[in-house]
């Protein structure tokens, strides 16, 4: 899956929404000063304040641009309290500097006589006129940042999920080829139209296994088909035709699902399943009721056995709890339950 770079904004938009910023700063306190009820001439106060305000925008950049990622963010408190603490002195000094010896000598000459000294500097104000806008610059680059990161882990998410959906599904692909082959070689000399119909069913699995499954959603009538020819194979080896039963209901038409959901539980059932049992000995019914999915397989097996099975006769299911959880958060309930030699799982989906 490709995921499209929507961190690379276009650097003209960039630059003209940071010009946008900065002139709705100046505009904003020019409206300030006018609303005051103060005389002053307009065109010395948009000058007086866009001279200031570059004490703001080197503050502002200085502060996101470099001591937030290369000292705050990396954890180095002391460096980046020292640095902000210098550089805000800088900045109080420097804006101290362009009202006493620029600002004030072109624009406000009838008011020079209230400078009287150059150090004349309340430097908690100065910081609190500095660093408000410097705030509310950070604070919308954080909020940026935020947001972007945000993206970045969605996208990772969805990524990850589709790559750890494609590898389960792998995993659940079935593990009866040879033996279904082995099956078909004995049919050909004994039935040949019994084995070119297998060849048929275990293409159609093939087909589905190959292409369907790489759909997010597929027909219930396709995962039903799938089942149905995955049961008609294994019981090529099987003597009792109606060993399996399987129960469908006709109000499932239309239902869409994840695909190869089911056919673990059943491949588990024939895995498992006692074979040599009175008829049905494998019992899978699957019904949609008020829009839930239903689901259950009912096999028969040995106790003693079950504690020598092999290691790996888990991983099939616990691959689709996985996967359930994966697709279907909050909206399935699955129970499994062993008692006295018989195998029951139901599996409720709400699509």
């Amino acid at each position: 899956m490709k995921i499209m770079n929507s961190y690379s904004t276009n650097p003209y938009i960039r630059v003209l929404s940071h010009i946008a910023f900065w002139l709705a700063y100046i505009i904003f306190f020019f409206f300030q000063y006018v609303f005051s009820g103060k005389q002053l001439d307009q065109v010395s106060t948009i000058a007086s304040l866009s001279l200031t305000a570059i004490v703001d925008i080197l503050a502002a950049y200085f502060t996101v641009y470099f001591l937030l990622p290369r000292f705050l963010f990396k954890k180095r408190y002391v460096s980046f309290a020292a640095i902000f603490l210098l550089s805000a002195a800088a900045a109080i000094i420097l804006q101290r500097v362009l009202l006493y010896y620029v600002s004030y000598p072109l624009f406000y000459q009838d008011d020079l006589h209230k400078m009287k000294s150059f150090w004349m500097i309340n430097p908690f104000y100065s910081f609190f006129n500095i660093y408000t806008v410097v705030s509310l610059f950070a604070v919308i680059k954080l909020m940026k940042y935020w947001y972007r990161n945000q993206q970045l882990k969605n996208e990772l998410e969805t990524k990850n999920r589709v790559s750890e959906l494609a590898l389960l599904r792998t995993q659940l692909n079935p593990h009866f080829l040879f033996n279904t082959l082995n099956n078909i070689d004995a049919l050909i000399t004994s039935d040949q139209a019994k084995a070119s119909d297998a060849v048929i069913k275990l293409s159609e699995i093939m087909r589905f296994t190959l292409y369907d499954t790489k759909n997010e959603r597929v027909s219930l009538d396709k995962e039903i088909n799938y089942l149905e020819n995955y049961i008609s194979l294994q019981q090529l080896r099987l003597k009792n035709k109606y060993f399996v039963k399987f129960d469908k209901s006709i109000d499932c038409k239309g239902k869409v699902i994840a695909p190869m959901l089911f056919i673990p539980f059943v491949e588990n059932a024939f895995k498992h399943g006692l074979k040599n049992i009175v008829a049905p000995g494998i019992e899978i019914e699957l019904s949609c009721e008020n829009n839930v999915i239903k689901f259950e397989v009912i096999n028969r097996y040995s106790v003693i056995e079950e504690h020598n099975k092999d290691a790996t006769s888990g991983i099939g299911l616990a691959n689709t709890q996985k996967r359930l959880e994966l697709l279907y958060p909050g909206k399935y309930n699955l129970e499994i339950r062993k008692s006295a030699g018989i195998y029951k799982v139901n599996l409720d989906i709400y699509p």
